[in-house]
């Protein structure tokens, strides 16, 4: 009798795991971070900027930036355009190492209260490689805690837009739609502060 009673409670605990594993396997299909078949390749109107070289002056500053209109990873609309609004866009490559110290360091520097609330922050996952280290980038960013807007740069379209080869680059755009600034490498939050509020 005991016996029988305990296969009955083994079969009983078989069928609530059973029925517990396929809820959350229900609940991690509709709460995936990307849904890859909802991600569309980016469009940029306007001019291209000029190559962005570190060590040589800036021909991009007082250029129009390109709008660029795309998707995050889950398929929402993600637009980097001209509305009146200053605009800090920071380029990502998930396999890039100062990449994975800057994401983290900038995001500690939002959660601090850091960001002026009339600046938009947006990050650009470009250089998208599945054989490459970190991957996937929407994982990556995640995990980091990355609360601005990504658009999804699934074919360079807008980094070479921006002029841009290098990781990360930071790119400056006035409330007037000009470039003000492209820079390349890690910011400290204190420069990064002051280059956010020399934005006008």
């Amino acid at each position: 009798m005991k016996f029988r009673a305990g296969r009955i409670a083994v079969r009983s605990g078989l069928a609530l795991a059973a029925g517990l594993l396929a809820l959350l396997a229900a609940c991690g299909e509709a709460g995936d971070t990307a849904d890859a078949d909802a991600v569309r390749d980016p469009e940029v109107t306007g001019d291209p900027l000029p190559a962005f070289a570190p060590t040589a002056p800036d021909s991009a500053l007082g250029l129009p930036a390109p709008e660029a209109r795309g998707t995050d990873f889950n398929g929402r609309d993600v637009a980097i355009v001209n509305d009146g609004r200053m605009k800090v866009v920071l380029f990502l490559a998930h396999w890039c190492p100062h990449c994975q110290t800057e994401v983290p360091a900038v995001q500690a520097w939002i959660d601090g209260g850091g960001k002026p609330d009339n600046v938009d922050l947006y990050g650009v996952a470009t250089a998208i490689d599945e054989e490459a280290s970190n991957y996937p980038p929407d994982a990556w960013l995640e995990r980091e805690g990355w609360t601005s807007p990504v658009l999804v740069d699934t074919n360079d379209t807008v980094l070479r837009a921006f002029g841009l080869t290098g990781f990360p680059t930071w790119v400056f755009i006035n409330a007037d739609g000009a470039v003000a600034l492209r820079i390349g490498g890690a910011i400290g939050a204190e420069q990064l502060t002051a280059l956010f509020r020399g934005l006008r």
